[in-house]
């Protein structure tokens, strides 16, 4: 079942590829799937929608004999404004030298990662490694993420920190994005709240941008 699954989204990701025009802008940050899967049970599919302060985020997870599989899309038609905390504003100092984009943009946004869950306890450790590919420009991205959590009663808590590595504007760009999240157990509902950073490491000009992501999620 998760190899036919897997099939499908790199199916969906080969033809989202091969449909949208390709626009040279900024590198997007995007909401961190991070899916902090129960212990309860060896199998779990997680369904989640979020806003964050760059977009849409629709998220999909599975685990299966902890092997993680996670899909997701990101997307703004160009309209949508979620910031209650006015970072797009705060942070646009300087946009003209950075190659992370402050303020939301019109695109559409493909990932695919695959990982291994280790269990110590009620700790939650898991590795993730995939792909991404922002469309409506011209930029690809690989990553590597490292998820830390803890499982109590009502709420699964962690951190993350992934690495990404891409091309924007001809220029290499090597980006670190740690969070923190918060999952609120509600029967087989989770609200989720994360807050994050998108930091570029980039010689002679270091700069970050913040993600605030709110949203639910649904455990099949």
């Amino acid at each position: 079942m998760m190899k036919r699954i897997i099939g499908i989204l790199l199916i969906s990701s080969f033809f989202c590829l091969s449909s949208y025009a390709q626009i040279e802008t900024l590198y997007v940050p995007v909401t961190i799937n991070s899916p902090l899967f129960s212990q309860e049970s060896g199998k779990e599919w997680q369904i989640g929608a979020k806003i964050n302060n760059y977009g849409l985020h629709f998220n999909f997870a599975a685990q299966s004999n902890n092997k993680i599989l996670i899909f997701s899309i990101q997307q703004n038609n160009g309209n949508i404004r979620f910031d209650p905390l006015n970072f797009n504003e705060y942070y646009a100092f300087g946009q003209e030298k950075h190659l992370i984009q402050s303020y939301p943009a019109k695109m559409f946004y493909c990932e695919i990662g695959v990982g291994q869950n280790f269990y110590i306890n009620t700790q939650k450790l898991s590795l993730l490694t995939g792909l991404g590919r922002q469309f409506q420009n011209n930029n690809t991205r690989f990553f590597v993420q490292f998820d830390w959590g803890n499982e109590f009663g009502l709420i699964n808590a962690g951190v993350s920190l992934r690495g990404n590595y891409t091309t924007v504007q001809n220029n290499s760009l090597f980006t670190l994005e740690p969070i923190v999240q918060g999952k609120f157990k509600i029967w087989k509902l989770r609200i989720v709240n994360q807050f994050g950073y998108s930091i570029a490491v980039k010689k002679d000009h270091d700069y970050m941008k913040p993600i605030f992501t709110a949203g639910l999620e649904y455990i099949l």
